[in-house]
C-alpha cells in the first residue's frame, strides 16, 4: 500500500484563504445584532479588502474612519443587518480616498434606521 504524499504548504494556504461566495460591498454600512464584547448594537462601515488577507478577511471600520477589526463574509451575513448596500465595484480601493468619519448626515440617517 502506497503512502500519500502530504499536501504542499501553499496548497493549504491556498485553501485555507479562497472565497467564491457573496462579497459585501466596501463602503457597505452595517450594524452589529449579535453579542460581541461590548459592541453590540454598534454601526461599522466595511473597509477595501487586501489583496494579501483575501475576499473572506472583512475590515470593519469604526465612526471616525479607522480600520477597527476584522471578520468573515459568513459572520456578516450572521451577525450584522446590513443598513447600506455601497454600490462601490473596486473591491480593493486602489485610488480611491480613504474613509473619513461619518458625516453629520450619514450619523443621522443611520440613527433613523434604530
Amino acid at each position: 500500500m502506497k503512502r500519500r504524499r502530504p499536501e504542499p504548504w501553499i496548497m493549504k494556504n491556498i485553501r485555507a484563504n479562497a472565497y467564491f461566495g457573496k462579497v459585501i460591498p466596501p463602503r457597505s454600512v452595517v450594524r452589529l445584532l449579535s453579542p460581541w464584547g461590548n459592541d453590540q448594537g454598534r454601526v461599522f462601515r466595511i473597509g477595501y479588502y487586501g489583496r494579501q488577507d483575501g475576499l473572506n478577511c472583512v475590515w470593519l471600520v469604526n465612526e471616525s474612519g479607522s480600520y477597527e477589526q476584522t471578520t468573515d463574509q459568513k459572520s456578516i451575513e450572521e451577525d450584522f443587518e446590513v443598513l447600506k448596500l455601497s454600490d462601490e465595484t473596486d473591491l480593493y480601493g486602489a485610488d480611491r480616498e480613504a474613509f473619513g468619519p461619518l458625516s453629520d448626515a450619514e450619523s443621522g440617517m443611520l440613527e433613523k434606521t434604530r
